[in-house]
């Protein structure tokens, strides 16, 4: 792996991390981070000088994210009555789409959603049936399922490009 994309990836694992406890602490994805995400995939695209492809393949990446999120948020609201996927998920998962492109954001897709799905399960057995009603105070964060999402998807990815 090249040194770009490794300070790339640990730039933005330093920043899933203060998500991860902010989120947790707060319930709250600080915007300063989805910038940082954002600025430095953008400097590693300038820098790697990555064809058109590669930038066209991020921007699908992200908008893929930024769509079904939304959507996702949308049937929450209409089905539950609660917004179930927050501002702060929608724009760090279509920032972390602009890393993975269009080819690996369905895959981060995926496992967030079965991490955060397995959370809210365990949510719900802790707290009965009431689990499944939504507060702030009692809303399972999104940003660790997110991280681990990512992370797994990077290993995949890495992998599958030494095959």
């Amino acid at each position: 792996m090249e040194v770009a994309r490794a300070l790339e990836i640990l730039a933005i694992a330093v920043t899933l991390a203060v998500c991860v406890v902010t989120d947790v602490r707060r319930r709250v994805i600080p915007n300063r981070c989805v910038i940082v995400v954002v600025v430095v995939r953008g400097v590693y695209l300038l820098a790697s000088l990555r064809g058109s492809a590669t930038c066209v393949s991020a921007f699908v990446g992200a908008v893929e994210a930024a769509t079904v999120l939304m959507v996702s948020a949308r049937v929450s609201q209409t089905v539950f009555g609660t917004q179930g996927v927050g501002g702060g998920d929608v724009k760090l998962v279509s920032a972390l789409g602009l890393c993975f492109g269009a080819v690996w954001t369905p895959v981060l897709i995926v496992l967030m959603s079965a991490f955060i799905l397995v959370a809210q399960c365990g949510h719900v057995v802790r707290c009965g049936r009431a689990g499944w009603r939504c507060t702030l105070e009692r809303a399972v964060p999104a940003a660790p399922a997110i991280a681990l999402a990512a992370a797994a998807t990077w290993g995949l990815s890495l992998y599958m490009e030494k095959l």
